[in-house]
């Protein structure tokens, strides 16, 4: 469930929709009362595009919402068994099994969240038909033109939030759009005139321009035709074959390319690493000049050797991630699995678990994502997505993402199951993967695995200098971000297949961390052999009454971790007044805006405040951590920095992480961690502080200690240490902190 900044606002929106959806119900297996006219819905259409045309132009940000309600599975059933239906024979909120309906599309379409369109059967009645989860790269009219004809299989006719009807296809299995040569046309909308003749060779350079103007589905099009054409085993099959192959990999269709190269022997990229090897092999015998061959089987050894060792240019992969800028990317490189596996976790299902001990910072994975939207990319599209039935949802780019994994599970149905062995709660899924050749993939299905085991992300965990961005006012889009998402915020999304085994802690022993498409695993503590690997699904400081409902809601399990059992046998007045002060100390915030001379006004209160939020804690800090002061204490440090005040800030840093549990000892003329405490990102702001703090006054010596000890810790908490001057070296130079 959404951790509501705006609860109010937000929780009258859903209970509106679910009275609506609810009321909708009511009207199950009826005929609508009334029906617009062709020309009336025609003109409403018309209208709703054009708003939206110009409300698109002039937004820099738009968040809309995609709430599931009828949740209802797709069609398995071979066409050639169902039965031919009319719109007039439709009714509200069913899915007419065992019926399809072929329509054509009188207009062209929009999108908002779906493509929407008005459609006529073969009578002439008309009504919207609502289009999900079809690949974004397309341009509707390219995917649903007015004079289109197509099918809906088993089709789902239902009101609308305007109390109109619609026809709503959820699941991209359920459509079939025909071209005018497929004999399921109705011959009245055929067209009169038909094609010249083409040759192969003329659909291979339609194809060809289409490809030089990245315009990659108009020619895998083109290419598919001229294959239909083609005498097989012939040079100009191998060509299509190629070059649709090529197109393929550009759209990610990696089985489908790798399906073209097998049918002649053509090498691609897209196999794995081992069989790529061999074939590069086997082609350098064969052309022992082939410069890109050699090329690609170097790039091949690199990712072997990742695959095998964990051995990753980090500083190379995260200066290539800050060049994307707002364009999508991917790294090119291998995944690792160290020391773990996947075993049962009890009544957590499945968990990861380690293969023997592990060391504190010691690598434990490396994923490449399944499928990621990052939010900083052209064309993220922040979308509220909610399920009314299990109550639960996320803003950001989730519902781009399902959309987008529909899209890769449909065209890559061996990669798919990997997917699917993740958990979706009480949903079902229905029998067979293929129906006419195709892949059945349920949208709702998706959505739910998405919902319980897709990660927020951003593309780099580690921004640079992170006590500059202290003072960065908020930017337009924040502003509209905090207004319009029931959580304040809209976060990137992505799935990791075997990260997503990791049950929860809220003291975990394990921290992630993002580079670009890579999610990396590091060990928080050491860990004996076969103890499982935990991580915190919410990082965040909020108290265990609001964790447990978003726990129970999101992921339909209760946190019985030591630090969940130590915070509820408190009392309901000690909770009340720690959360009291920490919300009065973070107010304080304002101050850092101000000038010198009235900064130091507030630090008098804000200590206060501190030494009063620690003050509410009894159980000793090695088993009670004081996670909600972790961003007060950062505030007053950067009250104290400003102010010139190095002494104080190094004995409060150095309190503030014993207050997180850590035991730093000074061993051998080397700072050891004797015992780890609460550790996630935002944590390294204190060690930083201790050593300008240090630097500052005059103790160099215990400055570069320190220094050489957080860039451990830094590792662990970024994934990678070589980043570590990058973000922080600002700060350490202005202290005087050697940054080579």
């Amino acid at each position: 469930m959404f951790a509501f900044e705006q609860e109010d606002q937000w929780n009258v929106y859903f209970n509106r929709a679910e009275i609506i959806l609810k009321a909708a119900e009511g009207r199950k297996g009826q005929k609508p009362l009334f029906k617009p006219s062709r020309a009336s819905l025609i003109y409403s259409h018309n209208s709703f595009s054009s708003q939206a045309q110009a409300q698109a132009a002039g937004a820099t940000l738009n968040i809309s919402s995609n709430i599931a309600y009828n949740e209802h599975p797709p069609c398995i059933a071979l066409f050639d068994a169902l039965e031919k239906k009319y719109l007039e024979d439709l009714r509200l909120e069913l899915a007419h099994r065992g019926r399809y309906v072929i329509l054509r599309a009188v207009v062209n379409p929009d999108r908002l969240v779906s493509i929407s369109t008005i459609a006529e059967d073969e009578n002439g009645e008309v009504e919207t038909v609502q289009i999900y989860n079809q690949d974004d790269r397309k341009l509707p009219v390219s995917i649903v033109p007015e004079g289109q004809v197509f099918i809906v299989k088993e089709p789902f006719f239902k009101m609308t939030f305007g109390g109109g009807t619609s026809i709503r296809v959820d699941h991209v299995s359920d459509i079939i759009f025909l071209d005018g040569e497929d004999e399921r046309v109705p011959e009245k909308w055929r067209p009169r005139l038909r094609p010249l003749a083409r040759r192969p060779l003329d659909w291979k350079e339609d194809g060809n321009r289409f490809y030089g103007g990245k315009q990659y589905f108009e020619a895998a099009q083109c290419y598919t035709k001229g294959l239909e054409l083609a005498e097989p085993y012939s040079e100009i099959e191998r060509i299509l074959l190629l070059n649709r192959a090529q197109v393929y990999l550009e759209l990610g269709y990696t089985e489908k390319a790798l399906a073209d190269a097998d049918k002649r022997s053509l090498l691609l990229r897209g196999c794995d690493y081992e069989s790529a090897k061999a074939r590069l092999v086997k082609l350098l015998k064969e052309c022992p000049e082939n410069k890109n061959a050699k090329d690609r089987l170097l790039r091949t050894f690199r990712r072997l050797r990742e695959q095998r060792s964990g051995e990753y240019e980090f500083a190379k992969m995260r200066n290539e991630v800050k060049e994307w800028g707002n364009k999508k990317g991917k790294l090119d490189c291998a995944e690792y699995v160290g020391p773990v596996r996947v075993g049962h976790a009890g009544s957590k299902g499945r968990g990861l678990f380690t293969t023997r001990d592990v060391k504190f910072g010691e690598l434990l994975l490396c994923s490449k994502a399944f499928k990621v939207c990052h939010k900083e990319a052209k064309g993220a599209r922040f979308t509220i997505l909610f399920n009314l039935k299990t109550k639960n949802g996320q803003s950001g780019t989730h519902s781009q993402l399902v959309q987008e994994l529909i899209q890769i599970l449909y065209h890559n149905p061996k990669k798919a199951k990997r997917f699917y062995e993740l958990t979706s709660g009480d949903y079902e899924r229905v029998k067979g993967d293929m129906v006419d050749g195709l892949p059945i993939v349920d949208s709702h299905l998706v959505m739910r695995i998405t919902l319980k085991n897709c990660f927020g992300c951003p593309r780099l965990s580690a921004l640079d200098d992170p006590f500059e961005n202290l003072f960065k006012d908020p930017t337009e889009e924040d502003k509209i971000i905090a207004e319009a998402s029931p959580t304040g915020r809209a976060e990137g999304s992505g799935i990791w297949i075997l990260p997503s085994y990791m049950n929860h802690s809220c003291w975990p022993n394990s921290v992630r961390s993002f580079l670009g498409d890579l999610l990396i695993v590091r060990a928080a503590r050491d860990i004996p052999e076969g103890e499982e690997i935990t991580t915190n699904y919410l990082q965040n400081e909020s108290r265990v009454q609001k964790r447990q409902k978003l726990f129970r809601s999101q992921w339909a399990f209760e946190c019985q971790c030591t630090l969940c059992e130590i915070e509820t046998a408190e009392s309901d007045e000690v909770k009340d007044k720690r959360e009291e002060l920490v919300e009065k100390a973070l107010k304080f915030k304002v101050y850092l805006k101000r000038s010198l001379t009235k900064i130091g006004e507030g630090i008098k209160p804000m200590i206060k405040l501190v030494k009063g939020i620690e003050a509410t804690y009894s159980t000793p800090e090695f088993l009670y951590p004081r996670v909600p002061l972790i961003s007060p204490t950062h505030v007053l440090h950067t009250f104290l920095v400003r102010k010139q005040r190095p002494s104080d800030v190094l004995a409060l840093a150095k309190g503030a992480l014993n207050g997180l549990g850590f035991k730093i000892q000074l061993k051998a003329g080397k700072l050891v961690i004797e015992r780890y405490g609460y550790l996630h990102f935002p944590i390294i702001n204190l060690f930083v502080h201790v050593i300008t703090a240090a630097a500052i006054s005059g103790q160099s010596s215990t400055a570069m200690l320190w220094r050489n000890l957080t860039i451990k810790v830094y590792e662990v908490v970024a994934g990678e240490r070589e980043s570590f001057f990058d973000v922080y070296e600002r700060p350490l130079l202005q202290a005087g902190v050697p940054v080579n």
